[in-house]
């Protein structure tokens, strides 16, 4: 038997609106969101903004973090989230993701992550 520790839900968002795509203060807004949605406790925040284009952001979660960085030139958004709290519906995040980059063009892994092994 087993358990384990977390879920890691890798995003490829592709043939995204670039309006969401291009700057700090829509990113942060659109994860900020998502979170909410998702039940998230965030703890802290950080975002940086590339030039010309781009952005990079975390936020970090009591359940462990939520990651974007953003490539508007491709139209296509890379999303991390890794949750230690198994039991939050990440379809919902996916479904306000897709609404707000105008997409469904988008593929979603998981990963379970440390599987601990119990004995009995």
């Amino acid at each position: 038997m087993s358990d384990i520790l977390g879920i890691h839900y890798l995003l490829d968002f592709y043939n995204c609106n670039n309006d969401y795509l291009v700057s700090v203060s829509k990113v942060k807004k659109v994860m900020i969101k998502a979170g909410e949605i998702g039940n998230f406790n965030v703890v802290k925040s950080c975002f940086h903004q590339f030039k010309p284009y781009g952005v990079s952001g975390v936020l970090v979660l009591k359940e462990s973090h939520f990651t974007i960085h953003t490539w508007p030139e491709y139209q296509y958004a890379a999303i991390d989230i890794f949750l230690c709290d198994t039991n939050i519906n990440i379809e919902n995040v996916v479904k306000y993701l897709c609404d707000v980059f105008s997409t469904n063009n988008y593929k979603m892994r998981t990963i379970n992550r440390g599987v601990i092994q119990i004995t009995t």
